[in-house]
């Protein structure tokens, strides 16, 4: 293992001061409007293409600093003005921390806010294309508020402090959308990997019950060998208990906690390689990883197959939402941040409202 650097935290303030332009009378932010506004060729992170998450340009000072031991000294005079507040790191904490502050100490309050990427909003990032002259927003990053109605008071008050009324998404987001087109998950088989393309109703998650006949003939349609069918048949149709020799709920926490969902259906329900697969895969939509990088105590606590007769009394919350999962914009979470944005720097972005 390499020797940890003695890196204070002067010097990454030096290196992150290495990309800051002082002596605009404008904010960045203002600027990005303008250049917005101007030119089409203007840097507006939005647009932009390739990967988006710490891109070019974001990660260069602190790889320097942390394996090379770069160094910078200070500037001999102060080439910035004083500020109240300076705040490292541009995500929605970040935002939310200048809000509060200009709350409480006034709305002259001289605030800087540092980050290493070329936009705001952290992991809530927003995407814009122009295809046929019309343009479409869609999230790149973090997408929903969830559960608005557990938040602390001081959450909600800061939703509504920027425009945003949780109760407005119950009439703007169709509910039955899916249900009323006879929309519904799918399950792709791949020729390369299957021997044949085959689009299927994906039952993976559904509990063998009334509709028990209608479910098998979907399975046994499936291009998988006989073995697998009847071991998925199998693991949808029983409640099975497949950790009965261990008593202990905290010997029973430990290893699910340990043991990926993957690996649990490998060793503990024995099912083939080809079932595991088939399950590895269903959970990066809301993740962004698989099965074999997640907990079998998370696959516990959202319900999976194998999990559901363990019996286990944990008093860890369970991934079932007391609300419906419809709290977003177009944009994601970056509507919540250009909101607080918004509120921060009116000149910035347009609007006035959440629907704005």
């Amino acid at each position: 293992m390499a020797k940890k650097l003695n890196i204070t935290r002067r010097d990454f303030m030096n290196g992150v001061a290495m990309g800051l332009t002082a002596g605009t009378a404008v904010s960045p932010l203002e600027l990005l409007a303008m250049n917005r506004q101007s030119s089409t060729d203007a840097l507006y992170p939005p647009e932009l293409i390739g990967m988006r998450g710490s891109h070019p340009g974001s990660f260069e000072v602190a790889h320097a600093l942390a394996r090379n031991g770069a160094r910078w000294t200070e500037p001999i005079d102060q080439t910035d003005r004083n500020y109240d507040l300076v705040i490292v790191g541009g995500g929605i904490s970040g935002l939310s921390a200048a809000h509060l502050y200009k709350q409480r100490h006034g709305k002259d309050s001289r605030i800087l806010i540092l980050d290493n990427h070329d936009d705001f909003g952290g992991h809530a990032k927003r995407n814009e294309f122009t295809v046929d002259g019309k343009q479409l927003i869609c999230y790149g990053g973090s997408q929903s508020i969830a559960e608005p109605s557990s938040w602390s008071p001081v959450g909600k008050k800061l939703l509504k402090d920027v425009g945003i009324h949780t109760e407005r998404f119950y009439d703007y987001f169709d509910r039955n959308y899916f249900k009323d087109r006879k929309l519904g998950r799918g399950l792709y088989f791949s020729r390369d990997q299957y021997g044949k393309d085959y689009v299927s109703d994906n039952i993976l998650g559904t509990e063998i019950k009334d509709n028990e006949q209608e479910i098998i003939d979907l399975i046994n349609a499936y291009p998988i060998t006989e073995a697998s069918k009847t071991a998925l048949i199998k693991l949808l149709s029983q409640t099975e208990n497949y950790l009965l020799g261990m008593e202990s709920q905290e010997d029973k926490i430990n290893l699910l906690r340990q043991t990926s969902y993957s690996d649990f259906l490998r060793k503990y329900v024995n099912v083939s390689e080809e079932v595991v697969l088939l399950y590895r895969d269903m959970s990066r939509g809301l993740w962004g990883i698989g099965w074999d990088a997640l907990s079998a105590l998370d696959a516990y606590k959202s319900g999976m197959p194998g999990t559901l007769g363990l019996n286990l009394k944990i008093a860890e919350q369970s991934y079932e939402r007391d609300e419906p999962y419809i709290f977003h914009f177009p944009d994601g979470n970056a509507g919540f941040a250009r909101s607080i944005v918004r509120e921060l720097i009116p000149s910035a972005i347009s609007g006035t409202t959440m629907e704005d």
